[in-house]
C-alpha cells in the first residue's frame, strides 16, 4: 500500500519564510511606487497649470496671479498642497490691460529665475524676462524655493535647503532644511508671446507719405501702434533722421543723425508725428526720412520697444497753367455778323450763340 507524505515542519517553515520575504519586498515597494505615482501626477498638474495660464493670457492679453481666475484645473498638487504661483508684475493688475501695455506689447519683465548650484546661490545661472513661475512643494510638503523681490531661486536636485518660510495658500510652510524636491516650471516672456501668436511689440503704421508741391499747403501724419503707452503727455516718443525741405516742420521736432544713440529725454513725445507747412520754391525733389518711435516699456532704463521706418517724401515743382483769353475765335465763332456772313454761305448764313459768357456769331449750317 502506497504511503502519502506531507510537508515536514522544516519544509513548511522554509515556504513560510519565502512567502514572508516576498510580502516584505512587496510592502517595501509600496512606498516608493506611491511616491513615484504622486510625483508624476504633480508634474502633470504643474504642466496643466502652465497651459491654463498661457491660455488665459492668450484670451486676455494679460495674466492673473489667481490660479482659480486663470481656470487652472487643480490648484493643489497630488499631496494636497497649494501650488505656488509668481507672476511678473508688469503682466497683470494695474500694469497690464488689453489695450496698452499688454503682454504682446512688452519687451522685458523684472522677474528672473536663478538656477542655484549651492545653498547660498553664489554659483548660478540666470533666466531673465520670466513671465511666471509655477511650483509644487513636492513629497516633503515643504516649499524650498526662494521667493525674493524680483527673483525666484530654484536649486539643483540633492541640495539640502529651505529658503522659503512663512505662509503660502493659507498653510504655514515648515522651516525644515532637507533635500530639495520642489517641482518647478517657468515660462519666459518670449515663450509666452510666441505661444500667444504675438506680432511686433510696436510698429509704425505708414507705408508711404503723400507727395506735395512747391508753394502748396502740405500736411502728413506718421502713426504708430502697440507698445506700452506713456501715462501722460502723448503715447510715444519720436525721433527723425533726415532733413525736411525748407518750409516744412515736424511736430515733435527732434531729429538726429543717430536716433538710436540719442538720449531718451531728447526725443519728442506725442501720440503721432505730424509734418506740415508749405514747401518753398526750389525744394522740389525726394527726401528720405527715417522715423523712430519708442514706448514706455522700461521707464527707468534703456529697454524700451523701438521701431523705425524709412519713408520717402516727394515734393513736385509748382505747375501754373494760364488759361487762354476767352474770345469768339476760341470757340470757332465770329465777333460780328458781317465777319460771319463773309465766311459763311446759305440762305440764313449766320446765327448767334454763346462762347462762355460771350455772345458771338457762327455759321448756321
Amino acid at each position: 500500500m502506497e504511503q502519502r507524505r506531507g510537508f515536514t515542519l522544516i519544509e513548511l517553515a522554509i515556504v513560510l519564510v519565502i512567502i514572508g520575504l516576498l510580502i516584505g519586498l512587496g510592502v517595501g515597494l509600496i512606498g516608493p511606487l506611491t511616491k513615484r505615482a504622486k510625483v508624476i501626477e504633480s508634474r502633470e498638474i504643474v504642466d496643466a497649470a502652465v497651459f491654463s495660464l498661457i491660455s488665459y493670457a492668450a484670451g486676455n492679453k494679460c495674466l492673473s496671479d489667481n490660479l482659480t481666475q486663470a481656470n487652472v484645473r487643480s490648484t493643489n498638487d497630488a499631496w494636497g498642497s497649494p501650488l505656488f504661483l509668481r507672476v511678473a508684475p508688469e503682466l497683470y493688475g494695474g500694469n497690464c490691460n488689453p489695450f496698452s501695455g499688454n503682454i504682446c506689447n512688452r519687451k522685458t519683465t523684472s522677474l528672473i529665475v536663478k538656477l542655484c548650484e549651492d545653498t547660498a546661490c553664489t554659483n548660478y545661472q540666470t533666466v531673465s524676462n520670466v513671465a511666471f513661475v509655477v511650483a509644487s512643494k513636492g513629497s516633503n510638503y515643504n516649499l524650498q524655493i526662494a521667493n525674493k523681490t524680483n527673483e525666484v531661486w530654484v536649486y539643483i536636485a540633492g541640495l539640502n535647503v529651505d529658503s522659503y518660510s512663512g505662509t503660502y495658500g493659507g498653510i504655514i510652510d515648515p522651516n525644515r532644511i532637507e533635500e530639495f524636491d520642489d517641482i518647478v516650471k517657468w515660462v519666459t516672456l518670449d515663450e509666452l508671446r510666441a505661444k500667444m501668436g504675438c506680432l511686433m511689440q510696436i510698429r509704425i503704421v505708414n507705408n508711404e507719405l503723400p507727395y506735395g508741391f512747391e508753394g502748396g499747403s502740405y500736411i502728413a501724419t506718421v502713426y504708430a501702434e502697440g507698445g506700452v503707452s506713456f501715462p501722460s503727455g502723448g503715447k510715444y516718443k519720436w525721433c527723425r533722421e533726415g532733413n525736411l525741405p525748407s518750409g516744412l516742420i515736424a511736430n515733435p521736432s527732434p531729429s538726429s543723425t543717430d536716433c538710436l544713440n540719442l538720449q531718451e529725454d531728447q526725443w519728442g513725445q506725442a501720440d503721432n508725428l505730424v509734418i506740415s507747412g508749405t514747401p518753398a520754391k526750389g525744394t522740389a525733389g525726394t527726401y528720405h526720412l527715417t522715423f523712430f518711435v519708442r514706448d514706455n516699456n522700461d521707464p527707468t532704463g534703456p529697454n524700451d520697444n523701438i521701431a523705425k521706418r524709412t519713408l520717402v517724401l516727394t515734393i513736385n515743382p509748382a505747375t501754373f497753367t494760364t488759361p487762354p483769353s476767352l474770345s469768339c475765335a476760341y470757340c470757332g465763332m465770329y465777333d460780328t455778323k458781317g465777319e460771319c456772313e463773309s465766311k459763311c454761305t446759305g440762305p440764313r448764313k449766320c446765327i448767334q450763340d454763346y462762347c462762355g459768357s460771350l455772345l458771338c456769331w457762327k455759321c448756321s449750317d
